[in-house]
């Protein structure tokens, strides 16, 4: 890689300051008997006992973080020249090899750091640490075995539409980012009994670890389509408009690197996806996302965490790729969504499954009347102990016992007789006029037998807009569901 003549060594330098002083976190004050904590950045060396944590825009691992910061303290102190080879380890880029010593004649391969250029490896450094670029902490797993590192997401764009990515990248984060992304919770905790009870206070990790741009996931699985939404959002703006919809259409089928110390995966959003972040729709479906509920497992928390994450991960791929085996793998976890959800489904079923517009209207109305009728059901056969919780696992219920008839029908209007006919049963209601068009075309065989089962799956999982709010599951959204950095 030549060095452009107007970039000089002071200039890169001043960069990697930069990035050194956003290194870490640590905790502005006494946390002492509160319930948070406000934290900055700071450019002291990582140490966790001492409630300095690693920033999550420093792409490396807490046991190689001394490495990086002693590789940069170095390289600021160090007179070079850019054009000087050099080598480049695996602290200063997290994806170089380890193993990239060559023979001569090319017969073996021994461990040894990677070659290139001074200007490259500063230039790497930079990118390891600056915090302007989107990043999260990834937590995966749950109790014992989870585990927890920082990634971050670079397009492969062209100079010119890389400019404009951190130019409204920078804008977003001065414009959207609250204080609050930097508050950490305060835990609490009791040592001994009567007047030899002790309490302790161990701060959090501040939620910024979640995402260092507006509107960070609940769940870091569903990271890259967050960041995406993001930008989505910044459409809306006046004065960043233009440039945001310069940037999100750079996204589409534009590779996009995942990268975490030591791998790196690769992914591209699909032409609707960008669509739906156009238009600014994407950022409340990812939200709701969060929100759905697996009908066997109940509402998120800690016990069921990891049947969730496995949601996540699938929800994630299937915005990424939207293809027809993602949109499976989305559709086998049985969950109630949402009603935002439905602007998604519909994306899908008109673009991608190429289903006429009216067709996939009324299968909505069946599938509402569907859900609706679960309602019914259910509400019928709670009893006044019952709680919420327990009435969420009756309507499930029905609502398996429907997906099953569904499921089981090997014509076209077999699927229609029996599921409506059961559902008829438990509600003594007719099936809505509007849903005559879906199952006239699923009798004739005009529509393909697998594409209107899926529909009426799909659309008798939205959540009925007729539910009263008192008799339903509620979706508390407080942080005792998401997830939890605490003892990292």
């Amino acid at each position: 890689m030549s060095v452009p003549d107007d970039i000089t060594v002071t200039m890169i330098k001043e960069e990697i300051k930069k990035g050194l002083y956003s290194f870490s976190l640590k905790p502005t004050g006494d946390y002492n008997y509160k319930e948070s904590v406000k934290y900055m950045y700071c450019s002291d060396i990582n140490k966790a006992a001492q409630n300095i944590y690693l920033a999550p825009n420093a792409i490396t691992t807490d046991m190689h973080a001394h490495d990086l910061y002693k590789n940069a303290k170095k390289s600021l102190e160090t007179d070079t020249k850019l054009n000087k080879n050099a080598k480049i380890c695996q602290t200063e880029m997290p994806i170089a090899g380890e193993f990239c010593s060559f023979s001569e004649k090319g017969e073996s391969v021994g461990r040894g750091n990677s070659s290139g250029t001074e200007y490259e490896r500063l230039l790497s450094l930079i990118t390891t640490l600056t915090p302007l670029k989107p990043c999260l902490q990834y937590i995966q797993g749950a109790g014992n075995g989870r585990v927890c590192f920082n990634v971050c997401f670079l397009p492969d764009l062209r100079l010119d539409i890389m400019i404009d990515f951190i130019k409204l990248f920078k804008r977003m984060r001065v414009q959207k980012l609250t204080s609050d992304l930097l508050v950490g919770k305060v835990n609490c905790k009791i040592k001994g009994k009567g007047k030899n009870a002790k309490q302790t206070f161990k701060p959090q990790r501040p939620y910024i670890f979640r995402g260092n741009f507006p509107n960070p996931p609940r769940s870091s699985a569903l990271g890259s389509i967050s960041l995406l939404g993001a930008f989505g959002e910044m459409t809306k703006e006046e004065e960043t408009s233009e440039l945001a919809r310069r940037v999100v259409k750079s996204l589409e089928n534009t590779p996009i690197y995942e990268i975490q110390y030591g791998s790196s995966n690769v992914f591209t959003f699909n032409h609707y996806v960008i669509r739906l972040a156009s238009d600014g729709n994407l950022r409340s479906i990812v939200d709701s996302l969060y929100w759905c509920i697996l009908y066997n497992k109940g509402r998120r928390d800690s016990s069921n965490s990891i049947d969730y994450e496995k949601f996540d991960l699938f929800s994630s791929r299937f915005l990424q790729l939207f293809t027809h085996p993602a949109f499976l793998d989305f559709l086998s976890f049985r969950a109630e969504y949402p009603t935002e959800i439905e602007l998604l489904l519909k994306t899908y079923f008109e673009n991608m499954e190429k289903i006429d517009s009216e067709i996939v209207h009324s299968a909505r109305e069946l599938g509402k009347w569907l859900n609706y009728v679960a309602f019914l059901a259910a509400t019928k056969e709670k009893d006044k102990e019952k709680n919420n919780d327990e009435f969420f696992k009756l309507k499930a219920k029905i609502l398996v016992e429907l997906e099953s008839s569904v499921f089981s029908a090997k014509t076209g209007d077999a699927l229609i007789a029996q599921t409506v006919t059961r559902a008829g049963r438990l509600s003594n209601l007719d099936a809505p006029e509007a849903a005559a068009l879906f199952m006239e075309k699923t009798c004739s065989g005009d529509l393909k037998l697998d594409q209107a089962k899926n529909l009426l799956i799909a659309f008798s999982r939205l959540k009925n807009k007729k539910e009263i709010p008192s008799t339903i599951p509620v979706t508390n959204q407080d942080d005792s569901e998401e997830e939890n950095y605490s003892d990292l």
